[in-house]
């Protein structure tokens, strides 16, 4: 992936904020909160908190993905253009707007600094795609976000190498966006991205020291791909933001990742900063995960959601009905999978069954 970003074209539509922005969302501070917080970046909110609850609630149990037949062109390529429309479509269909510049300001502020959180562990057979990640980039662009408050970063070095992942690191914010990664898990800093906060933070299930780039991003995209995973069943984007941001993940895999998964994200470092999921469905690793296997498809498709449960348990749901087809036995004969959903649900993130979905499919021609 290159890292020389165009800047937005007009059709993007980079007017400044329109009254209208937040037509379908609720606004949640009152008038001096958000005057206060309005130099922060926050816009109508009077924290990112604020925001990221209130896009939860808004579209929870709602999951919109946009599918094109063309979308790969083989297991290895894809069709770049056509998956950055399909990405375009999909924040298209969440938000409900018709100017990309309209819908990304109903996720994101123009003085926000947004971190895009990768998933490269298993490149470059399924990793994130750099098409797809174009795209958000270009709707941040669209919004006024400049490169230097754009960062993609992924958790080890040797995942964020060009030849594997795609994304080659980038310190020039007039090269592009920044690309960065946390430097591993051991690190412990107060300073700069990289790293973690060196006081430990409590959560339900114990302690983690979490990443800093949570601290110093005042609003996170997770980009996450779908795979079987051999401990916690899947990994959407609910695992890759808990697991891909702490130094001890390690720790957190026993019991089938339950109810670890649901408890690290509760923690109001990730939660608190999560405005939406755009998930890389191009592809599907449905079994011999997380790492890459012989096991995967081709899925041609882009989601979306502001409900990170629901994401995953319709991802859940994809990874099993590609079990049966390949004749694969459940996941649940494996492990009980699933059940950090659940708990999750229960702790007021989302919803956890993939049958109380509403799912939003557009198929391009």
């Amino acid at each position: 992936m290159s890292t020389e970003f165009s800047p937005p074209d007009a059709t993007l539509d980079t007017d400044p904020v329109s009254g209208d922005r937040r037509d379908f969302l609720k606004k949640s501070a009152v008038a001096t909160g958000a005057a206060a917080a309005f130099g922060l970046g926050l816009g109508v909110y009077d924290s990112p908190g604020a925001w990221a609850a209130d896009l939860r609630k808004t579209g929870r149990g709602r999951v919109v993905a946009v599918e094109h037949p063309n979308a790969m062109q083989s297991m290895s390529r894809e069709d770049g253009a056509l998956v950055e429309k399909m990405t375009h479509e999909a924040i298209l269909r969440l938000t409900g707007k018709s100017t990309l510049a309209q819908a990304w300001r109903e996720l994101v502020s123009p003085n926000d600094t947004v971190g895009i959180k990768l998933n490269c562990l298993a490149a470059p057979g399924i990793s994130t795609s750099p098409a797809m990640v174009r795209a958000i980039v270009k709707g941040l662009q669209a919004v006024g976000v400049p490169n230097g408050r754009i960062i993609l970063y992924e958790q080890y070095p040797s995942k964020m190498e060009q030849a594997k992942s795609g994304f080659a690191l980038n310190e020039d914010p007039a090269k592009g966006p920044l690309v960065r990664h946390l430097g591993g898990k051991d690190k412990l800093t107060d300073q700069g991205f990289q790293g973690y906060e060196t006081q430990a933070a409590k959560h339900a299930s114990g302690t983690s020291h979490y990443a800093n780039a949570l601290k110093l991003c005042t609003a996170i995209i997770s980009a996450p791909v779908i795979k079987d995973h051999n401990l916690a069943g899947i990994t959407v984007g609910m695992k890759s933001m808990t697991h891909g941001n702490i130094n001890n993940p390690h720790d957190f895999h026993t019991h089938d990742c339950n109810p670890q998964v649901a408890d690290i994200y509760d923690h109001p470092k990730i939660k608190d900063k999560v405005r939406v999921v755009v998930c890389d469905g191009l592809k599907v690793l449905y079994d011999g995960g997380p790492m890459d296997s012989k096991h995967k498809v081709l899925h041609n498709r882009i989601y979306a959601a502001t409900d990170p449960v629901a994401i995953d348990a319709w991802g859940w749901k994809v990874i099993e009905e590609l079990r049966k087809k390949h004749g694969k036995p459940p996941l649940a004969t494996r492990h009980p999978t699933g059940l950090f959903l659940k708990r999750a649900e229960a702790l007021g993130l989302g919803v956890g069954d993939p049958a109380r979905v509403t799912f939003d499919l557009k198929v391009m021609a």
